[in-house]
């Protein structure tokens, strides 16, 4: 059986993009660790936590603004810890749950964001691709990826862009720790990878432009 077609991941849900079976960027992060904590993760995939939550929220928000209501739910009952608060869980259908003080921070970075200069020229552009889904045969066998936003053109060339949001500071000292952390370098070059096999470009001499933005999810 064959990879799936660009045709076909292009329509993908986030539930069809992690079921199917690949190395993605997170995985390959826990390799540049260890093989030992690689085998974990595979094993132990994380669950994820409020603040994933809030950065995906954040990511609907700015990429895929009219499909936010079919995805998340918002609650304005006060505490979580409520019969409530779990009867109402309960009704809503596999969505992702937010606050009423969770989304105005999602809506207020999302608009930030789509603030950006860059954002605001290739958003809408013919050569822009937004939230996609690409599978392809790696170094790494089978690989897939989801990119925030994916970019070809005369024009501008090869763009990746992937949106981070942070509670750090955002001066060049706390980015580059950051960044080194957790491994952007290496999310964004397998990005690239991807962005070369559905393009049928080289690897070894395509310039492109791999930006990370990072937004913060408190004020300033």
């Amino acid at each position: 059986m064959g990879l799936p077609q660009p045709e076909e991941t292009a329509t993908w849900s986030d539930a069809d993009y992690f079921a199917y079976d690949a190395v993605n960027a997170s995985a390959i992060k826990q390799f540049a660790k260890s093989p030992k904590a690689y085998g974990h993760y595979l094993r132990n995939p994380p669950a994820k936590t409020s603040s994933m939550t809030l950065g995906s929220a954040i990511h609907c928000l700015t990429f895929e603004a009219d499909a936010f209501e079919d995805r998340y739910a918002v609650w304005d009952g006060g505490s979580r810890r409520t019969k409530a608060y779990k009867e109402w869980a309960e009704q809503q259908e596999g969505k992702e749950l937010l606050t009423v003080d969770e989304h105005e921070t999602a809506l207020s970075v999302a608009t930030a964001a789509s603030n950006h200069p860059l954002l605001k020229q290739l958003i809408g552009h013919p050569g822009t691709q937004l939230e996609r889904a690409l599978v392809w045969f790696g170094f790494f066998g089978i690989c897939k990826a989801k990119i925030d936003l994916l970019h070809y053109s005369e024009e501008y060339g090869l763009i990746i862009l992937d949106l981070k949001s942070t509670s750090s500071e955002l001066d060049e000292h706390s980015i580059t720790h950051t960044i080194g952390k957790y491994k952007v370098h290496l999310q964004l070059h397998h990005y690239f990878e991807a962005a070369c096999s559905y393009y049928r470009l080289p690897t070894n001499n395509t310039p492109a432009k791999l930006i990370a933005l990072y937004a913060r999810t408190s004020a300033p």
